[in-house]
């Protein structure tokens, strides 16, 4: 009779639990990425006996109550919601994001609340890092397994490579021109585009270039950097532009295209005036140098240097960094011929003054052949302290000539200094950084880590996991490739109301049918008592 008072409290105290259970699942539905947790009930043996009559077992056997064994994790998907922050993270599918603590343990956790402290890291709410794996410039896997850190800026990234993209279109119709090219006068030449490129020290410069149709299927290409003109160079040679050849159907001839006129280049050549009318503020050079190319680097006066970045307009202006006009040249003066520069600044009346020049001169002919894809551009000093000379590969070979019009489309790989503007995390889990010199940077990418048998990872509180010691190492992938990483999403707890309101109501009546065993029991008890009266 008093077993049965023993099995009717244990029948409470397995409902108790359950409703334990079903009380956190319930405490837990706005919980983001909380995963339901489900009793696991199991019998109790008071008695067992097993005898044989005939051969036959005849089994005796006295239950001892119930109790909860074990609870199981439900990891079935959660629903996502928007949340249009691009640092909240949900997967959609298997696995965990990696967060690390200060001490270097690594738990694991469905909740994808993150953020950027000030260091760049991507932190969750506890300040735990996000792991994953830094990439390369090509977008690669670089490196083990570490926090992911977002540069609070961008280095600055010299121009070497500039190539020009369909639907580039040289108009077949244009007229030819047979004048000499000079980039002061519009009518010798039909089209100049221009565009934004950098030096190591991320400073911008103005690089255009000039297109010339020299004959039927025929152009030369000039081009130009802070309005002074940069040669090709082949083999140490210097030539003053590339000379293109079309097919009859409007593709480039990459087998006829060429250097076109070698050129000489005198560097850093200083030039004094002298005092006197008609001599102060002149300022001769060597040779006559060729239109667009003088670049003034700096002049000196009363005993102080200053850096300028001055050039000639290709029609007798100097001009400044701005566009203002600050003297004159005359290409041919004299004789024998030479360049004469005029700079009223220095016209002061003592002479002495001296300035330092780069300049193309001695124009010859003569051309070599050149790769289309692999042109090289040379001879610009950006006289400011950045890499010197600013060198470019370039592409041409996707430039077509047909009868439309012109289109200039060109893509390089410079940029200035940027700073962080925003992050966005793709569905592949590669964490993007937004700067504002309007570069997009792939910084790295989230691992994900998934275990053989989920159900026995150990809950830590915070939405945290840890594998207990008899959990298999952990599968680490990339992003994408088990889960989708939903970026601006979070995942909501998986626990159903409804069915946890129903478990409760079924727990709640278990309860009241183990409590009415007991009365009973003291019922029937009583009644023996009673016996003896």
């Amino acid at each position: 009779m008093i077993q049965s008072f023993y099995t009717g409290n244990a029948g409470l105290g397995a409902n108790r639990e359950w409703l334990s259970v079903i009380s956190d699942n319930i405490a837990n539905v706005n919980t983001i990425g909380f995963k339901a947790e489900r009793a696991n009930f199991e019998d109790l043996i008071s008695k067992s006996m097993t005898t044989f009559a005939n051969g036959a077992p005849k089994n005796y056997e006295i239950g001892g109550g119930s109790f909860v064994g074990s609870t199981t994790k439900d990891f079935s998907q959660g629903s996502l919601m928007n949340t249009n922050t691009p640092t909240d993270l949900a997967l959609d599918g298997e696995g965990f994001f990696m967060v690390q603590d200060s001490q270097g343990l690594t738990y694991y956790t469905r909740a994808g609340q993150f953020r950027t402290n000030a260091e760049g890291d991507l932190i969750n709410l506890n300040g735990q890092k996000l792991l994953g794996w830094t990439l390369d410039k090509n977008g690669n896997i670089s490196g083990a397994i570490k926090a992911i850190n977002v540069p609070n800026s961008m280095d600055p990234s010299q121009t070497t490579k500039i190539a020009f993209k369909e639907p580039t279109n040289l108009d077949s119709r244009v007229k030819v021109i047979s004048a000499a090219f000079t980039p002061g006068d519009s009518t010798t030449f039909n089209y100049v585009n221009s565009f934004t490129t950098y030096d190591s020290l991320g400073n911008p410069h103005i690089t255009s270039y000039y297109f010339q149709r020299t004959g039927t299927n025929t152009w030369n290409v000039y081009k130009l950097i802070d309005g002074t003109i940069a040669p090709v160079e082949v083999d140490g040679n210097l030539y003053k532009s590339v000379r293109l050849t079309f097919n009859s159907d409007g593709t480039l001839d990459v087998n006829n295209i060429y250097a076109d006129t070698q050129i000489s280049m005198s560097s850093d050549e200083p030039a004094s005036d002298t005092a006197g009318t008609g001599n102060d503020g002149y300022f001769e050079l060597s040779y006559v140098a060729t239109k667009g190319s003088i670049h003034i680097k700096s002049y000196t006066t009363g005993g102080n240097t200053y850096i300028v970045n001055w050039h000639d307009d290709g029609a007798g202006k100097i001009l400044d960094e701005n566009g203002n006009v600050v003297g004159t040249v005359e290409y041919e003066y004299g004789s024998p011929p030479q360049t004469r520069i005029r700079i009223p600044i220095l016209e002061n009346g003592s002479g002495g003054d001296e300035i330092k020049v780069d300049y193309l001169h001695s124009e010859a002919a003569g051309s070599v052949a050149v790769d289309p894809t692999q042109v090289k551009f040379a001879g610009y000093d950006p006289n400011n302290g950045a890499t010197n000379p600013l060198q470019t590969t370039e592409n041409f070979k996707e430039i077509r000539q047909v009868a439309s019009d012109f289109i200039f489309y060109a893509q390089q790989d410079g940029y200035a200094k940027g700073d962080l503007l925003s992050v966005a995390v793709s569905e592949d889990g590669i964490v993007k950084g937004v700067y504002s010199n309007g570069q997009v940077k792939d910084i790295a990418r989230i691992a994900i880590a998934t275990f053989k048998d989920k159900e026995i990872l150990v809950r830590k509180g915070n939405n945290l996991y840890l594998p207990n010691s008899q959990t298999y190492t952990p599968i680490i992938v990339p992003g994408g490739v088990i889960s989708k990483v939903r970026s601006g999403f979070l995942e909501l707890s998986n626990v159903d109301i409804s069915r946890e309101f129903i478990n409760l109501i079924t727990a709640q009546r278990a309860y009241q049918a183990n409590a009415r065993t007991i009365t009973t029991s003291d019922q029937v008890l009583q009644e023996t008592m009673n016996i003896k009266r």
